[in-house]
């Protein structure tokens, strides 16, 4: 492979990143090409040496995904940090596919509990506002408008704990997906490097 070829593979793997950040990487390997040629090395041995470009250009556009994600807490970037990690070891999916999905379930219905909990503390203490519609009779502890304000109160205060305790988990579950896949790439570049 020329560097013709390896800097036009690269480009193509890396489409969808911001143009000033494929200019900024094609220019950084561009420089590795001359000064490899500068050293008396051919065009292929350098390319050789570098990897294999679509290999690298995932890695790259995992790299990106997991510094947006450490920048910007969004869902947006939660997602992207999470289809940049599925897309970089195509052989890791058969064992983490499983393991983010019963995550991911886990922490969807967190979400969904928490959500529930904040709604039907919502309708309880709605039912203390308005005693007349209390269904279960003004006696007994039901009917007692004080003990439904706190009970909704406290319905309400545990789905928004609920809620934040799943934002917490998930936090902490997509930087450990993250320094899953930097370690592992980490391996395979040393590997690599012991390789050449």
């Amino acid at each position: 492979m020329n560097r013709a070829m390896f800097l036009s593979e690269l480009r193509m793997g890396l489409s969808g990143l911001p143009q000033s950040e494929i200019e900024e990487t094609i220019t950084d390997y561009e420089s590795h090409f001359s000064e490899g040629l500068a050293a008396g090395r051919s065009e292929a041995a350098i390319a050789n040496a570098l990897g294999d470009p679509a290999r690298l250009a995932r890695e790259l556009r995992a790299e990106a995904g997991f510094k947006r994600w450490e920048s910007e807490r969004s869902a947006g970037s939660l997602i992207g940090a999470v289809i940049a990690l599925l897309g970089l070891a195509t052989l890791d999916l058969i064992f983490l596919i499983p393991f983010v999905c019963v995550i991911g379930a886990i922490l969807l219905s967190m979400l969904v509990t928490a959500i529930a909990l904040f709604f039907t503390g919502g309708a309880v203490w709605l039912l203390a506002l308005f005693p007349g519609l209390v269904m279960f009779g003004s006696t007994g502890v039901l009917g007692n408008g004080m003990a439904l304000g706190l009970a909704g109160f406290g319905l309400i205060a545990g789905g928004v704990g609920l809620a934040s305790l799943t934002w917490l988990l998930l936090d902490a579950f997509v930087r450990g997906l993250v320094q899953y896949a930097r370690l592992h790439f980490r391996l395979l570049d040393s590997a690599q490097t012991r390789r050449d």
